[in-house]
């Protein structure tokens, strides 16, 4: 018991800790070319393993029940998004890094569109479109489950 006392002690601590302040959030992670690959390998991993799940829920005939149906939407969105990241990062590399700018002192990046590139990049950076339903799918397949199981 004592032991659970001082987890949940240190639990709050780092958490304190973490919401003390106004942190910037740095979303833009630049990847550097070593980096970039790793990620990129992680997105088509992801995306396997997303196509691979629905293949399975699928094959084990579990589409007939609503929870799973929604699990499998969710995960056909995130292989989808994992093909949009992945094609975002390859368009990123052909926008010059001239055409991406911090003015002044504001934390957010200006980009100046000059052809389809900048135009592809900023429309492939929208990723989130496709993500957050996606988890929501997850979501909501989850919370069936948790229905259909108190009943």
């Amino acid at each position: 018991m004592l032991q659970v006392a001082r987890c949940l002690t240190l639990t709050v601590l780092i958490l304190a800790v973490e919401l003390s302040g106004p942190f910037p959030a740095l979303a833009l992670q630049a990847h550097g070319y070593k980096g970039l690959y790793v990620h990129q390998g992680a997105h088509v991993f992801f995306l396997l393993a997303m196509l691979s799940f629905t293949y399975r829920i699928h094959g084990f005939d579990l589409i007939s029940r609503k929870e799973w149906r929604c699990i499998s939407h969710g995960a056909w969105l995130l292989a989808l998004w994992n093909l949009w990241a992945f094609t975002g990062h390859l368009v990123e590399l052909l926008v010059p890094p001239d055409h991406i700018q911090l003015v002044g002192d504001d934390p957010v990046p200006v980009l100046a569109v000059a052809s389809w590139k900048e135009m592809a990049f900023f429309f492939l950076k929208m990723d989130h479109l496709l993500s957050v339903p996606a988890l929501f799918c997850f979501y909501r397949g989850l919370q069936a489950m948790l229905k259909e199981s108190n009943t």
